[in-house]
């Protein structure tokens, strides 16, 4: 039997989230947009370890999605061309 390679979406999401985040990052402009940024990867990414169970999993996956796209509108809001 030939196995069928699978394409890993969970990877993907988390990969161009840790990346929006990364480049808003570089893009605010004040501290405090710094922070508010670095603090809400730190929970979204944290909350695996704050709840060691498959709920907690995918909370945290759940969380980092949504960071990745407030990332995508921080970035689209400040003038950022996204295609």
């Amino acid at each position: 039997m030939i196995s069928v390679p699978q394409i890993p979406y969970a990877g993907i999401g988390l990969g161009v989230a840790l990346l929006a985040g990364v480049w808003a990052f570089l893009v605010a402009e004040t501290g405090k947009d710094k922070a508010i940024i670095l603090a809400a990867a730190a929970v979204a990414f944290g909350l695996r370890f704050l709840l060691p169970s498959r709920t907690g999993g995918v909370v945290s996956f759940v969380a980092c999605m949504v960071y990745g796209i407030g990332c995508l509108i921080y970035l689209r809001v400040n003038g950022v061309g996204i295609r």
